[in-house]
């Protein structure tokens, strides 16, 4: 969450505690409220989307600073993706009260942070750490509700497997079944719910032993014969699941729209 200082900091403790937070919210006014854990956050605005979930990715426009006011660390006005799970403490529980489009401020006391440690010459150690933020995006966890609200909306029919799997056949196809096992070519685009493009083929497309791919792909693929055309829907158990990938965020859907080329 920080970008570098050429400032040394790495042989000072400033000792902060809760009782330095409370301090600098009463001699500046602030209306701020304590989590259970004990960080503090004030909503300026609390925005209309929705409220992330503690395992959430997040953009987050944000500056941070200490209770002198000296700032370590900021972003543009564009924000940064975060994951809730790889940040300090501090910042996650403050986040998570804050809906998507919301403004405000988080302290978060140094046992929150960095500790007594700190980050050598960016954040001393022992260091009360405060945050204006703006949430530009949520992405919670996605399951197969997500699946039914995005058919919903644009008005699409697909059929369900009893695995969880959602598919659309354009064009069935023609020629032999595939089976789990089968080696055959397809041309496809994966996307995820919000059109983000993560993946695609050229227009003659990839050659997959579907025994060697992601489960709900294996299985959607069999749905179709040679020349079938169609989307598949991915629930995350059926895609990367709670690890996700390089470029795949955990428990996120996956949407191919996919051609069998050839049956090889």
């Amino acid at each position: 969450m920080i970008s570098c200082n050429d400032d040394d900091n790495s042989n000072t403790n400033l000792g902060q505690t809760e009782a330095d937070v409370i301090e600098y919210i009463e001699a500046n006014n602030l209306d701020a409220e304590r989590t259970s854990l004990g960080t503090y956050y004030v909503i300026e605005e609390q925005g209309e989307g929705k409220t992330p979930t503690s395992d959430a990715y997040v953009v987050i426009d944000y500056k941070g600073y200490f209770l002198d006011g000296e700032v370590f660390d900021m972003s543009n006005s564009e924000g940064v993706s975060f994951d809730l799970l790889n940040v300090i403490p501090g910042f996650a529980d403050g986040i998570v009260n804050f809906n998507e489009g919301g403004k405000g401020t988080i302290l978060i006391p140094s046992n929150l942070a960095y500790g007594d440690s700190g980050i050598s010459g960016v954040i001393p150690g022992g260091a009360v750490l405060v945050f204006d933020v703006e949430v530009l995006t949520i992405t919670n966890p996605q399951s197969e509700d997500d699946i039914i609200e995005y058919l919903e909306l644009n008005s699409l029919e697909a059929e369900r497997s009893n695995t969880g799997l959602y598919y659309i056949i354009e064009e069935e196809g023609t020629g032999d079944p595939i089976t789990e096992t089968s080696t055959v070519t397809v041309a496809y685009t994966g996307y995820f719910l919000d059109g983000t493009e993560f993946d695609s083929s050229s227009e003659n497309g990839v050659q997959f032993n579907l025994q060697n791919v992601i489960p709900g792909f294996q299985e959607g693929i069999t749905h179709f014969k040679e020349g079938g055309k169609g989307t598949l829907l991915l629930p995350p158990n059926l895609g990367y699941g709670s690890e996700g990938s390089s470029n795949i965020p955990r428990n996120t859907v996956l949407i191919f729209d996919i051609v069998v080329k050839s049956l090889d």
